[in-house]
């Protein structure tokens, strides 16, 4: 698939954003999260997605950010440059900076996690795909506690985002690293029942671990990388050998 057609099929998502009047107040989201495989991610013969929860100001900084911006994209029909524009803010997310080098050390827990699964892997870090399961932050936060209406907009835009993402890259695995909790595991299984014909799972250990799949695809649930407690160092090391055995 052309990425002509994953750039048609985000802006089909995000053409449905006609008003912002569900927002509660102030509206801080920050800009729309969109991912695209880099060129090394085709190359790899070990396809591997790995989700967080959702990014701490993506595109906000420079303004580039707000719901009510895309409502203004939609009506001037430029939704087109509201995608260029997260596009390019992915291109560089593995860097230290704008136009620099691959980051060496951070102090992301998820950062850290990503690289590993990687190293472990033998891959470059732009062989993997960076996802959130959350299409913005507000005002650097997790959007779960804007309020059900608000959170549940947000929620069904988020997941029709990351299907097309899912749809179009084809992993044959996806950790979800985004943590152990009723949203998260909800809005991976509206997803699933949504847009890929539902889930079966195969291993549950409540609150820590959950491996399972659809359309053909393994995934595991884990906590958020930087759980340290309750065994949760544990199972993410389960996962990141699942993984590693996905490939032997």
């Amino acid at each position: 698939m052309e990425l002509s057609q994953l750039k048609s099929n985000y802006e089909g998502v995000l053409s449905s954003i006609t008003s912002s009047e569900f927002i509660l107040g102030k509206d801080l989201y920050s800009g729309v999260f969109l991912a695209q495989p880099f060129d090394e991610y085709w190359l790899s013969d070990k396809r591997v997605m790995i989700v967080g929860r959702e990014t701490a100001g993506w595109n906000t900084k420079n303004k580039l950010n707000t719901i009510s911006r895309i409502v203004e994209a939609n009506a001037s029909n430029s939704l087109s440059s509201v995608i260029s524009e997260s596009f390019e803010r992915y291109s560089w997310h593995l860097l230290d900076k704008k136009g620099g080098i691959i980051r060496k050390k951070s102090s992301s827990w998820f950062q850290r996690f990503y690289a590993d699964v990687a190293k472990r892997l033998d891959l470059d870090p732009r062989a993997l795909i960076y996802q959130n399961l959350f299409a913005w932050d507000f005002n650097g936060k997790s959007p779960v506690n804007r309020g059900m209406s608000e959170f549940n907009t947000i929620q069904n835009l988020s997941i029709r985002l990351i299907s097309e993402s899912i749809k179009y890259s084809k992993p044959d695995i996806i950790i979800f690293a985004a943590g152990c909790n009723k949203n998260n595991d909800q809005t991976i299984k509206n997803m699933c029942n949504d847009y890929f014909n539902g889930y079966n799972s195969l291993e549950v250990v409540s609150g820590k671990y959950w491996r399972f799949e659809f359309n053909g695809i393994e995934c595991i649930r884990i906590a958020h990388p930087r759980a340290q407690s309750h065994e949760h160092p544990l199972y993410r090391e389960k996962a990141m050998q699942a993984v590693v055995e996905k490939f032997v």
